[in-house]
């Protein structure tokens, strides 16, 4: 579909030079003399390469139609994540170069959102955050103040957080998936 370059929005995936590319940053520039273009931060979908570019604000760009379909976590075999799609129990296999840095947050039973272009998987999509089982945190020191700094604490997948000193073993914690900060301590039922 083409638009128009001052369409151009964060978050939207352009097809340039026949590549996917997901724009990360974009400014409407327009100098005292020559023509207003729009300046832009592009992600390459698959490989994350990284591209700057400059449209001319008439020039038409190509935004590309993608569809997205949650899908269950099943498992993981020697080169892929099996996932299966929630409404035709269809299982697709995604390579593990395509998951990245996500797989680390990837837990059985849990639904994602698959992300496909003309039927080919460009990307995973992880919930804003998660909540994670607290498999080791070092003893508690006592007259430790309540400000005191977090410390590395380990949860389930392997995953390493810094919370702070009141969260023990057996506990939930939820982190954000984009910098993998403790947000809070889960309450329990």
């Amino acid at each position: 579909m083409q638009i128009n370059a001052t369409q151009i929005r964060e978050g939207m995936v352009l097809i340039v030079d026949n590549e996917l590319y997901r724009v990360t940053w974009k400014m409407h520039r327009t100098p005292g003399k020559g023509n207003a273009c729009m300046q832009t931060k592009l992600k390459h979908i698959v490989n994350g390469r990284n591209l700057e570019k400059r449209f001319l604000s008439s020039e038409r760009v190509e935004k590309a139609t993608l569809d997205t379909r949650s899908m269950q976590f099943l498992y993981t075999d020697a080169d892929a994540f099996i996932f299966m799609d929630s409404e035709t129990y269809e299982q697709i296999h995604i390579p593990k170069d395509i998951v990245g840095e996500s797989q680390k947050f990837l837990k059985e039973d849990v639904s994602y959102e698959i992300t496909f272009y003309d039927d080919q998987i460009v990307g995973l999509d992880l919930p804003k955050s998660m909540e994670l089982l607290v498999t080791y945190a070092p003893p508690e020191i006592k007259k430790a103040t309540a400000s005191a700094s977090l410390r590395p604490i380990m949860c389930e997948n392997d995953i390493e957080v810094y919370a702070p000193s009141f969260i023990k073993a057996g506990d939930k914690i939820k982190i954000n998936t984009e910098t993998g900060d403790y947000v809070e301590r889960v309450k329990h039922d």
